[in-house]
C-alpha cells in the first residue's frame, strides 16, 4: 500500500513537471532576427503543381477537385498521368513503325481509356492549364514490344505508338499540351519500361525526331523522371547533355524524391555543359508507407510538415518547381494488384463519390496559393535551426512572401529587416498547424524596413504583402 501511495506521489510530481514544463516552453518564446536582402536573387519560380491520373475522371465527378487545386491552391503546374499497361497498342497497328495506320488508331483513341484523357485535358485546357500540362506516361509497355523493358528492334515501334498520341490530341481533339515526359522512373522497375541512360536518350532522340518531322516541335521535353536524384545526376543527365538537339528542346530537368533532398543537384547543373539548366521535382511528398499498396497513412500535421519541409530543401538547393505527388487519391493499372492509391492532397469518399482536402493539402497551400509564379526567390539570413524562412519577390505584383516552418515546441519572437526592396508597409499571416488550416491570423505591420511577429509553435507558416 506505501509502495502504491509513493508511486502515485512519484507519478503526480513528473506530471506536474511537465505541465511546468509546457507552461515554460508557451511563456518563453525563442528569439530569432533574420534580414531579407532583396539584393541576393538565387532561382525564379516557375510555379507549382499536382500529378494527375486521367483514369480516376468520371463526366462530372473531379471537376470540383481539379478546380479546388486551381483555385484555392494555385496549381500552375499539371503532370498529367496516361498509363501504358492495357488497352493501348496490344497489337502492332502494321509492320512499319514510320506509317501510322489511322484506321487502327482512330479506333483506338476513341475508347473510354482515351476519352477519359481528351476529357481531362480538354477540361484543364479550359481552365488555362496549357504550356505548363505536362503528359507523363505510366507503367509497362505491350508486351509483344517488351513489357517492363523495351527491345531494341521495336524501339521504333515504341517511339511510333507514343507520337501517335500526341498527332492524334493535336490534330483530331485540338488540344493543347506544352511539356512531355516520355516515360516514368526508368532506373527502376515497373513504373515505367526499366532502360538504362544509353537507351533513355536514344529514344528520347528518335521521340524528338519524329514530332518534328509531323509539325510538333513546339512541344518540349522535362527528363529524365527518374526516381533516384543520383542516378539522374551520375548517369542520365550526363548522357542526355551529350545530345545538343536533345537538350535544345529540353524545358526541365525532372527528378523524383520522397526524402528531400539528398544529391547535389543544384552544383552539378551550374557546372555542368548546360549551367543554365534549372530543375523540378516533378514527384515529390514524404514517403507513405502502404499508400501504392491500398492502405491508408496518416495524413497527420506531422506528415505535412515533413512533406513541405522537402519541398522547403529543394527550393533552398534551385529546384524552380515542386510538383506534389499526388492530386487525388486513384487507381493505377500499373500497381495492381493494389485496389487503391491513397497519396492524395485530396482523399476520395467511394460512398459520396467526392473529394476532401487532407491536412497536406492545407500546407502545399500554404506555399503554392502565395509564392507565384515569376516570383524571385531572395536571400533570408540568419536562421535558426528550428526555424526555415523562404523569400520570395514578384516584380510583376510587387508582392513579398515569405514561407517557413516552426519545428519548436516554442513560440518565436522573430524580428525582421528587409532591405534592398521596394516599399513593404505589412504583412498578411497565415499559419496551417495541427488545428489550423491556412487560418488568417493578425497582420503584421512593418516600420520603416522593419517588423516583429509571434510565430507559434509547431507550424508551417506565410507572411505575403497585400
Amino acid at each position: 500500500m506505501i509502495r502504491a501511495y509513493f508511486f502515485i506521489l512519484l507519478l503526480i510530481f513528473f506530471i506536474s513537471l511537465s505541465n511546468v514544463c509546457y507552461s515554460q516552453a508557451l511563456v518563453n518564446p525563442i528569439n530569432v532576427s533574420i534580414q531579407v536582402d532583396g539584393a541576393t536573387r538565387f532561382q525564379q519560380i516557375n510555379g507549382f503543381g499536382v500529378n494527375a491520373n486521367t483514369r480516376a475522371w468520371e463526366g462530372k465527378e473531379l471537376e470540383p477537385a481539379l478546380n479546388l487545386m486551381i483555385d484555392s491552391a494555385n496549381a500552375t503546374i499539371w503532370r498529367v498521368i496516361v498509363e501504358t499497361v492495357y488497352n493501348w497498342e496490344d497489337k502492332n497497328d502494321n509492320n512499319d513503325p514510320f506509317t501510322f495506320n489511322w484506321d487502327y488508331y482512330n479506333h483506338l483513341y476513341e475508347t473510354p481509356k482515351y476519352q477519359k484523357a481528351w476529357d481531362m485535358i480538354d477540361f484543364l485546357n479550359s481552365r488555362g492549364i496549357t504550356k505548363n500540362l505536362m503528359i507523363n506516361f505510366m507503367g509497362p509497355v505491350p508486351l509483344w514490344m517488351g513489357g517492363k523493358l523495351v527491345k531494341e528492334k521495336y524501339e521504333d515501334e515504341y517511339i511510333e505508338m507514343l507520337v501517335s498520341f500526341f498527332y492524334y490530341a493535336r490534330k483530331v481533339k485540338h488540344l493543347q499540351i506544352g511539356l512531355i515526359s516520355i516515360m516514368n522512373e526508368p532506373d527502376i522497375e515497373n513504373e515505367g519500361p526499366t532502360v538504362d541512360a544509353k537507351q533513355y536518350v536514344k529514344l528520347q532522340r528518335k521521340f524528338i525526331d519524329r514530332m518534328d518531322s509531323l509539325g510538333l516541335g513546339d512541344i518540349h521535353y522535362v527528363a529524365p523522371d527518374v526516381a533516384g536524384m543520383g542516378n539522374g545526376l551520375n548517369s542520365y543527365v550526363p548522357e542526355l547533355m551529350k545530345d545538343s538537339v536533345v537538350m535544345s528542346k529540353m524545358a526541365h530537368i525532372g527528378l523524383h524524391s520522397y526524402a528531400g533532398y539528398y544529391a547535389n543537384v543544384d552544383s552539378a547543373l551550374k557546372h555542368s555543359p548546360y549551367p543554365q539548366t534549372d530543375y523540378w521535382m516533378t514527384e515529390w511528398n514524404n514517403w507513405c508507407n502502404g499508400c501504392d499498396d491500398g492502405m491508408l497513412g496518416e495524413y497527420n500535421y506531422n506528415f505535412a510538415a515533413k512533406s513541405i519541409g522537402f519541398l522547403f530543401e529543394f527550393l533552398q538547393h534551385g529546384a524552380t518547381a515542386g510538383i506534389i505527388w499526388e492530386g487525388y487519391d486513384s487507381y493505377y493499372e500499373h500497381h495492381a494488384p493494389s485496389p487503391f492509391s491513397y497519396w492524395g492532397i485530396l482523399a476520395y469518399d467511394t460512398a459520396t463519390r467526392s473529394y476532401t482536402p487532407r491536412k497536406n493539402f492545407y500546407a502545399f497551400q500554404q506555399v503554392s496559393k502565395f509564392v507565384l509564379p515569376g516570383s524571385w526567390r531572395v536571400a533570408v539570413s540568419n536562421q535558426s535551426d528550428s526555424l526555415t524562412i523562404l523569400a520570395f519577390y514578384n516584380e510583376t505584383s510587387k508582392k513579398l512572401s515569405m514561407v517557413g516552418i516552426n519545428k519548436s515546441h516554442h513560440p518565436v519572437n522573430l524580428n525582421g529587416t528587409l532591405n534592398n526592396l521596394p516599399v513593404v508597409t505589412g504583412f498578411e499571416t497565415y499559419i496551417t498547424s495541427n488545428t489550423e488550416n491556412v487560418h488568417h491570423v493578425a497582420d503584421i505591420k512593418v516600420k520603416g524596413k522593419s517588423f516583429k511577429t509571434l510565430i507559434p509553435a509547431d507550424c508551417i507558416f506565410t507572411f505575403t504583402s497585400p
